[in-house]
């Protein structure tokens, strides 16, 4: 075997594994960079290690979301069968659901509920939120469904969540 031959075919190999490197690395950096879009907006950079326990949380809030929807959705399915037969359904259902960036509360009642969306925005603001969206969808028969999506004013405070709820639960029940 020539030793020239054997110094190319090797020289050769190793521009092919290099290459082969900075192709995994530049897919990572592209698979990393989609990954930190899709999380929540954050004040500061971060490292790898952080957006990816970061991405973590996330998903496992997202997985926790998804299954309070399926159980709100069950409770409501069944209240409904029950309600059929009545003329006037009122059902208020309160849901406030904490994604470590922005809160959603949702808000279902019947239409002659004593419930006015100012009232909850109002209390959300004295909480430090500040609203993102607001809706109240009359489109579902003899129910009103309120949604809001909010944020904090200030992100190093943030919106105590807690407090939120506990207030919103303490106004529904006295207005039910």
């Amino acid at each position: 075997m020539d030793p020239a031959a054997g110094a190319a075919g090797s020289s050769s190999s190793r521009i092919n594994r290099t290459s082969l490197e900075r192709e995994r690395r530049t897919r990572f950096r592209q698979l990393f960079s989609r990954l930190y879009s899709l999380l929540p907006p954050q004040a500061a950079q971060m490292s790898t290690q952080q957006v990816l326990e970061r991405a973590t949380v996330y998903v496992n809030q997202l997985r926790n979301r998804v299954e309070e929807l399926k159980q709100m959705n069950s409770r409501l399915e069944e209240e409904s069968k029950e309600r059929r037969g009545q003329l006037s359904s009122t059902f208020p259902f309160l849901s406030i659901i904490d994604l470590d960036s922005t809160l959603e509360v949702n808000l279902i009642t019947g239409r002659n509920g004593k419930f006015q969306l100012s009232h909850i925005l109002k209390i959300l603001m004295e909480e430090g939120a500040q609203i993102v969206t607001a809706a109240a969808d009359h489109s579902a028969g003899d129910t009103i469904i309120y949604s809001i999506h909010c944020q904090p004013i200030c992100s190093r405070i943030g919106i105590a969540t807690s407090r939120v709820h506990e207030r919103l639960e303490n106004w529904f029940l006295e207005a039910n």
